[in-house]
């Protein structure tokens, strides 16, 4: 029967010296990951903003250098101070959540019609002049 021989000092200090040189840089490694996801982080972020800007400016036409950023803040604060939209809002994140059926463009395209169906906000009305 052969015996196992232990192994010395100096073979142990070098086997943990190995272990402290992996440990190092597997923690630079996830220095370097957290890094990439921050930025991957913000330049998504940032994708989203500009798209999401991009269809505000779409639908407030050439002109909307006029407005500031404190008009934009007061009419989207007005827009969603509807009930019907705080709703529709909800509704449609219940669905991308998977909490609701449908989808969103059914839930919208649904909106649409009730609105037609119904009289049209006040101001939108051809057969409702201003002041009347």
């Amino acid at each position: 029967m052969t015996r196992k021989r232990n192994k010395t000092t100096a073979e142990l200090q070098a086997a943990a010296e190995q272990v402290d040189r992996q440990l190092a840089e597997l923690a630079a490694q996830k220095k370097d990951l957290r890094k990439q996801i921050s930025e991957t982080s913000r330049k998504e972020r940032n994708a989203h903003i500009y798209f999401r800007g991009g269809e505000l400016t779409y639908h407030l036409q050439d002109k909307t250098e006029l407005l500031t950023d404190e008009d934009v803040k007061l009419f989207l604060n007005y827009v969603f101070s509807y009930n019907r939209i705080q709703k529709m809002a909800r509704d449609m994140l219940a669905i991308r959540r998977g909490e609701m059926d449908g989808s969103v463009e059914e839930l919208l395209n649904n909106a649409i019609a009730d609105l037609n169906r119904n009289a049209p906000f006040r101001g939108n009305s051809v057969n409702n002049p201003p002041g009347t």
